[in-house]
């Protein structure tokens, strides 16, 4: 009977220590990230007779908190107020419950929006940022340059940046004291985890091995595709044509070579000696010559299963013209005036 009663204690013992340590780790993550992870980021609305206590508990109703006993006691062990400011705020993915109860009580965001485009380049990263009052541009793009980069990213001195490519579009937030390589970092970071939400929608492995080859190609697709539905049809052309060791021959790669826009290139601009350009050499591109999308980089995996190895913009709408016969292809290209 003792020793019954010894195994029962011992085994209250063992559940009171996990019920604890479960317990701690969720106080910890609920005042690291409080918020429950979604697509997108949160908009909290503050009106008038609205408190601390009855926004938390709102949020815990849409299932949007992550603990509201956990919330409510770090109020009441911190001291803090119940006082809230009237407003409109958006909170990112990341944000700690301090960070999100400090605005919520001041009214000011202590933190500058950041949305990056698809197919931006690195240089066009830098002039939002430049723009956003983060950093300068010159510092941005010398904490490119200097940045170490992940082992999976493909270093050549040849390229303009390592790092092109890799800097995710998207919308971010960051504190008013964020520096450059926090803001590359978070960007890498968040390539990373679209990969593996690619992997997961796809039910691919992907190697990481393979990011560069997957994000060059990507990257060609963002710049010239009109429509998603272009895009795997774009990635099929560039599959067709690498098969049949052609050149590519595609005006993105020769636009990015020389590192300013161009409306129109003529025959004099696509014999640039670049290792970008797709005219002179064959193949891929030395690198990513744009920062690719989501929708970019599954086509980039998943291309159309055509036979199609040339393609042109007509003008109409956003459709390219796709064939597989080049009188055809001179044809369409005639008609458009290009």
């Amino acid at each position: 009977m003792k020793k019954l009663k010894s195994y029962v204690l011992i085994a209250i013992l063992i559940c009171v220590v996990i019920s604890a340590a479960v317990s701690y780790n969720i106080y910890n993550k609920t005042i690291t990230n409080p918020l429950v992870n979604s697509s997108s980021d949160l908009e909290i609305k503050v009106t008038d007779g609205d408190t601390l206590y009855s926004v938390f508990e709102e949020l815990y109703n849409q299932k949007k908190l992550r603990s509201l006993n956990f919330t409510k006691i770090y109020i009441k062990t911190h001291n803090i107020s119940d006082n809230i400011k009237k407003g409109t705020y958006e909170f990112e993915k990341g944000v700690s419950l301090d960070e999100l109860i400090k605005e919520l009580q001041t009214g000011e965001t202590n933190r500058i929006k950041l949305t990056i485009p698809e197919g931006y380049t690195i240089t066009d990263i830098a002039s939002k940022v430049e723009k956003s009052g983060l950093a300068t541009k010159d510092d941005f793009l010398k904490a490119v340059k200097n940045y170490s980069p992940p082992g999976y990213v493909k270093e050549d001195p040849k390229k303009r940046y390592n790092l092109e490519g890799y800097l995710f579009p998207d919308t971010y937030y960051f504190s008013k004291k964020t520096d450059s390589n926090t803001i590359i970092k978070t960007m890498i970071d968040r390539t990373e985890e679209v990969f593996k939400q690619i992997s997961k929608k796809t039910g691919d492995n992907i190697n990481e091995a393979n990011y560069e080859d997957i994000l060059t190609k990507a990257s060609v697709i963002e710049k010239e595709a009109r429509s998603d539905k272009d895009r795997y049809l774009i990635s099929s052309v560039i599959d067709n044509r690498i098969n049949k060791k052609m050149k590519l021959q595609i005006d993105a790669t020769v636009i990015y070579a020389y590192g300013y826009h161009k409306e129109k290139l003529y025959n004099k601009d696509l014999i640039i000696d670049s290792p970008y350009n797709t005219y002179k050499y064959t193949g891929f591109p030395i690198g990513p010559i744009c920062n690719p999308g989501m929708e970019s980089i599954i086509a980039s995996l998943k291309p159309e299963k055509t036979d199609y190895i040339y393609y042109v913009w007509t003008g109409k709408g956003k459709d390219h013209f796709f064939t597989n016969d080049y009188k055809q292809f001179l044809s369409e290209k005639r008609k458009a005036n290009l």
